[in-house]
């Protein structure tokens, strides 16, 4: 059926209004001036102070705050420094910050996410720092998927299966903190050195207690163009009432959406040239039938996406049932194909000639 004709037929239906903005976070554990300078057992550089670092230049802008990359002076250690201002009592800044210092003490150093060195509010006595909090994190040099992607276009499926591994080991870890990553994307993908992918970006995460509740907040955060069908419409996919297990499995989802955009080189759930806007999103997601996988994929790739893409969250694959799918089992800690290191290798040369370019 026409993408014409499913607008025609759920037009009446179709009530579900782009997110609103979220309520304020009631953040209750911590008071916001007590928050721990660095994570439990955080690996060296251990950062006392933000003089400690020298700016180097802007990684990028948000609607929330900047990204710098800085140095550490004693040690010379590259890092970055995530500014995000403050908005009523905390909000997504501390809620931010919540989740880092979470994970962070689970386990410090976890290959497959972004690593925590410091958590700095702003100083109540100076006006201008007053609504700024400061995260201290780990620089990834190879930039993001989503810079790969535009760099190299379409990816091979050896490299898809070890981006698709790290990312799943870096969800286990997640989501055994009840921890919802909730804007899993080619952007907030960052890929180091070696081929390994690292999930960076909690500003839309959350922490779920347990899998019977969530206190979930009104309006959906995150990128829609990689929502869920249970995220764009709730109450049609039977998720109306907060639960930690929907929230959970909508980063699966996500993470399906992703794979797919790097086999075909775009974005994969519209049609070329069409913009995913929410309402085209949500006749193509949520009324439309499951997305296709080419049929020049392998049997391996399809029947993985497909686990990932089931539009009922109750059927679609958890993470450790994916981990154990013949196409991203036999891929090795490390993504270290000859294929892989190729595009690693290419977009390595293009970043140091934007880094020479920026420094000229």
């Amino acid at each position: 059926m026409g993408t014409a004709k499913l607008r025609e037929r759920t037009q009446l239906r179709l009530s579900v209004l782009p997110p609103a903005s979220p309520p304020p976070f009631m953040y209750q554990e911590h008071p916001f001036g007590a928050l721990p300078s660095w994570p439990p057992g955080s690996p060296d550089p251990v950062i006392d102070s933000l003089t400690e670092l020298e700016r180097v230049g802007v990684l990028g802008h948000g609607a929330d705050g900047t990204v710098y990359k800085v140095r550490h002076r004693r040690t010379g250690a590259e890092l970055v420094v995530k500014s995000l201002r403050v908005r009523d009592d905390g909000g997504a800044a501390l809620r931010e910050a919540d989740v880092h210092l979470r994970v962070a003490a689970a386990a410090p150093d976890h290959p497959h996410v972004v690593r925590l060195h410091g958590v700095f509010p702003g100083n109540p006595a100076a006006c201008s720092d007053q609504q700024l909090l400061r995260l201290v994190l780990e620089y990834v040099p190879g930039g993001s998927l989503g810079d790969v992607l535009r760099q190299c276009g379409r990816l091979q499926e050896d490299a898809i299966a070890g981006v698709a591994r790290h990312v799943l080991c870096g969800l286990r870890h997640l989501h055994r903190l009840g921890i919802v990553h909730g804007d899993v994307k080619p952007s907030n993908l960052l890929v180091g050195r070696h081929g390994e992918v690292k999930i960076a970006d909690f500003g839309a995460s959350r922490h779920v207690p347990s899998a019977g509740g969530a206190q979930r907040a009104a309006g959906a955060e995150g990128t829609c163009a990689y929502m869920s069908p249970e995220r764009l419409d709730p109450e049609g996919f039977g998720a109306a009432s907060p639960s930690g297990a929907t929230d959970l499995s909508s980063d699966v989802w996500s993470l399906g959406v992703v794979l797919l955009e790097c086999h075909m080189g775009r974005f994969p759930l519209v049609a070329v040239g069409e913009r995913p806007e929410w309402a085209a999103l949500v006749v193509t997601v949520c009324f439309g039938s499951a997305p296709e996988v080419p049929v020049t994929a392998s049997s391996e790739f399809r029947g993985f996406v497909r686990r990932c893409l089931e539009k009922d969250w109750r059927r679609r694959a958890t993470v450790d049932e994916l981990l154990g799918h013949p196409f991203v089992a036999g891929v090795p800690p490390c993504c270290a194909t000859t294929t892989t290191n190729e595009w690693l290798t290419n977009f390595d040369d293009e970043l140091m000639t934007v880094e020479r370019k920026e420094h000229t």
